[in-house]
């Protein structure tokens, strides 16, 4: 091999690198991500120019799906915990102790809202009794959002509603009635004969449950990567082009090695870009066709990530990257491509399939007698004559956001009036 045929080879192998290196953040980010990594390449690249058509601020709000829902609702702790720290300060907190104490305290507050933790460890660990510890803690109950830092919802109920007793005249036998449901919250009906039931449920209505919520950040708006329909029995798939930027690569006017470089990586973003749109594009019609009883509101089929890199030669982790963050649109919704990877759990029958039963099962129960994890344990043997443990029942009703029967029946006596 020659110097011209190695340094023909040692090119080759470096805009390989190039190429790979902007591939990823290309792929497998959404389109913010996508619209950040593209904004900081043009700022380092004089001869490219993005033109952008419009932000994702523009996007459709998310329709439907609870696999999207479970992805994209989760909690801002750092907001919650932020508005707490400003408060404790003094005269609430005088002492340098005090202060310790309660944000450690802080720290220990789940994302509902809820102290979770063992007060006697903070005892130790500030060498206080535990009693010195909860006379702190029981001070939250004058922090905002009030009900933060209870240790659970009756304790939470019972801030508010002292709260409320700071702004509103509450006569003594409706107060009285309101500790009584709260404190014996799970036999609400007992009292509903009682002549100020109905006010006293209405004000507790009013209460945050959990104490936290207002920190519950909005489902992010979405915007679907590709459209699907269909007409005369055939799939059509529309990528979404209206949201990639218009590449434009500026003229080169040095030989220098530094603008030939940057000349590369110009072009390579380009490519990309289409490449991207190509990936998803062959991802998503693979989807269909395994799928294609889903989009005929149908179950989802038991599908892996590994089916569809087989299909496409393709790495499993390209597939992962390539479904990550991206949506379609369809006649069904909106859902997260990763909705359509589902377990199979037997014979076919995909974990998606036994979740959208359970969430059936919950929408027509009961509502004074809910079903337990057991009841719909039973119901899916009777329905899929598969054995379910109640351990993966509690687990699937937990990843589809359903309270448990107990926390239902709760609920249930609250709205129903």
């Amino acid at each position: 091999m020659n110097r011209l045929e190695i340094k023909s080879l040692v090119l080759q192998k470096q805009n390989l690198k190039l190429f790979m290196k902007q591939w990823l953040p290309i792929l497998q980010g959404d389109f913010d991500d996508l619209d950040s990594y593209l904004t900081k390449v043009e700022q380092e690249n004089p001869y490219l120019n993005i033109k952008k058509h419009f932000s994702q601020s523009s996007n459709k709000p998310l329709k439907n799906s609870i696999s999207d829902k479970i992805e994209l609702l989760s909690i801002s702790k750092a907001s919650l915990y932020d508005k707490l720290l400003a408060q404790i300060e003094y005269p609430l907190f005088p002492t340098p102790i005090s202060k310790k104490v309660a944000k450690e305290i802080i720290l220990n507050i789940n994302e509902e809202g809820y102290f979770d933790a063992n007060l006697e460890e903070i005892a130790q660990k500030f060498n206080l009794n535990i009693a010195e510890c909860e006379k702190i803690r029981l001070r939250f109950a004058y922090l905002e959002p009030i009900g933060v830092g209870a240790v659970d919802l009756k304790e939470s109920f019972n801030f508010q509603l002292d709260d409320l007793l700071n702004d509103t005249m509450i006569e003594e036998n409706l107060l009285k009635l309101l500790h009584i449901m709260i404190d014996n919250f799970e036999k609400l009906e007992k009292y509903a004969d009682l002549a100020d039931f109905s006010e006293a449920k209405s004000i507790l209505k009013k209460f945050k449950n959990p104490p936290a919520l207002e920190f519950m950040q909005s489902v992010k708006a979405i915007i679907p990567e590709v459209y699907v329909g269909f007409k005369n029995d055939e799939i059509n798939i529309k990528i979404n082009n209206n949201l990639y930027p218009d590449i434009n690569i500026k003229g080169v006017d040095s030989n220098e090695e530094f603008a030939k470089e940057k000349l590369r990586e110009a072009r390579n973003i380009e490519k990309l870009l289409e490449l991207r749109k190509h990936t998803i594009y062959k991802v998503t019609l693979s989807i269909i066709e395994k799928q294609l009883k889903f989009f005929y509101g149908g179950e989802l089929m038991p599908l892996k990530m590994q089916d569809i890199a087989d299909e496409l030669e393709f790495n499993e982790s390209t597939i992962s990257r390539a479904i990550s963050h991206k949506y379609l649109e369809c006649d069904r919704g909106v859902f997260a491509l990763k909705f359509f990877f589902s377990n199979e759990i037997s014979n076919n029958i995909s974990s998606s399939e036994v979740k959208s039963f359970i969430l059936n099962l919950v929408k027509y129960e009961d509502r004074k007698a809910p079903l337990t994890d057991v009841n719909i344990s039973k119901l899916i043997e009777q329905r899929y004559r598969v054995k379910l443990i109640r351990r993966s029942v509690t687990k699937y009703r937990q990843e589809l956001n359903i309270a448990s029967s107990v926390d239902r029946k709760k609920l249930y006596l609250i709205e129903d009036g």
